[in-house]
């Protein structure tokens, strides 16, 4: 259900048409989208439609202005129209994706709270390993593209300080993370609004993702209040089925926090024995850990040990781990595609993606069945 009622009034039908298609179609949880079909009766079409916000353009601006209370924003064909420090404006021909936002960030200005109606049911995957290089990117992407393929909406969160996030997508907002860090400090509460709008899709994969940080030191200024009201934002904005959270290889209150804000977690380990060393230092420290949590059960089971990079002729036993029970074993094959291409899927081993696809099942089978 839309959030904001929104009545376009232009003379050019084309333009307010294309508008209000792009806006419906893009931003249907956030927009309930109208234009002004007579322009002879433009008071009875806001009294009918009763909208939170106007975009006029200057031909009825100053007119409308006369007449109402509501939040009214100059729709200008110039980028720096003669406006008083009062009227709020939007250049017309800039890209409807930062129109959105800037829609938004007027209305929200005023004082004006907007409520998120829920939606979806979303659940919370993260990915996490005590050791680096052991594919933990690669299997958040793959997961990610495979259940937006079979029709999830799907947002990919990347935590980690060293993001490579603009390896694999290329981002087309003007927002990157480290703003949605700020307004997470600024406790934003129509941050939940404006995330549709904020974040970008990654055009192959579907994936919604936010842009990397402006740089490395953003993310090391994140507390563990910050990561809930990120990930509650997401979630409450009912416009995702699944978050999937890629994590750094770090151990702290902010990796507890993300854990508990996690419906599974996914432990990828592969055989390397400073990969084995530091996984039992990690279940040894999470029982430590995990006295903060009101069920230390609930976080053991939350984790689930998938290994990686398995030669195909040796599969492991299902308890190789440290006697913690595997989830999935990922075969190695060097002539695997750059992961550049993973979340396109052009080309690659059939039985890599066969075992990326068994463990998107249980998230694409779990939306058909209403449970995790």
């Amino acid at each position: 259900m839309a959030l904001i009622k929104l009545l376009i009034i232009d003379d050019d039908n084309e333009y307010s048409i294309n508008l209000c298609n792009f806006l419906t179609h893009s931003y249907s949880e956030t927009f309930a989208v109208y234009y002004c079909r007579d322009h002879n009766d433009i008071n009875n079409n806001i009294k009918k439609i009763a909208p939170n916000v106007i975009l006029s353009s200057e031909k009825y601006y100053s007119e409308i202005k006369k007449h109402t209370n509501i939040d009214l924003i100059l729709l200008s064909s110039l980028k720096n129209p003669e406006t008083t420090s009062e009227t709020d404006y939007i250049y017309k021909y800039k890209d409807v994706n930062q129109i959105a936002v800037e829609i938004i960030n007027i209305h929200t200005t005023t004082g004006n709270k907007i409520y998120s109606t829920g939606g979806k049911n979303t659940k919370v995957i993260s990915v996490f390993s005590a050791a680096g290089t052991v594919g933990k990117t690669s299997l958040a992407l793959a997961v990610s593209s495979i259940c937006s393929f079979t029709g999830l909406s799907v947002f990919y969160l990347n935590l980690e300080q060293f993001q490579s996030t603009g390896i694999f997508f290329n981002g087309n907002t003007q927002y990157s993370f480290s703003d949605i860090i700020y307004f997470a400090k600024e406790k934003d509460k129509n941050l939940v609004t404006k995330i549709p709008a904020i974040c970008s899709r990654e055009n192959d994969s579907g994936v919604y993702y936010f842009s990397q940080t402006n740089n490395v030191f953003d993310i090391k200024e994140m507390l563990p209040e910050d990561i809930d009201f990120i990930v509650s934002a997401i979630k409450d904005c009912g416009y995702y089925d699944l978050v999937m959270i890629d994590m750094d290889s770090q151990l702290n209150e902010n990796t507890m926090k993300v854990f508990e804000k996690s419906d599974e977690i996914l432990y990828v380990i592969t055989k390397e024995e400073s990969c084995l060393h530091k996984t039992k230092l990690f279940i040894n420290s999470i029982d430590i850990l995990s006295k903060s949590f009101q069920n230390k059960a609930l976080l053991k089971n939350k984790i689930k040990y998938i290994a990686n990079k398995v030669s195909q002729q040796a599969l492991l036993s299902d308890k190789f781990c440290l006697e913690q029970e595997l989830m999935s074993q990922i075969v190695y094959d060097s002539d695997f595609p750059s992961l550049n291409n993973l979340s396109k899927f052009n080309g690659g081993s059939e039985m890599i993606l066969n075992s990326f696809r068994d463990i998107a099942g249980r998230y694409t089978k779990h939306k058909m069945e209403g449970t995790v």
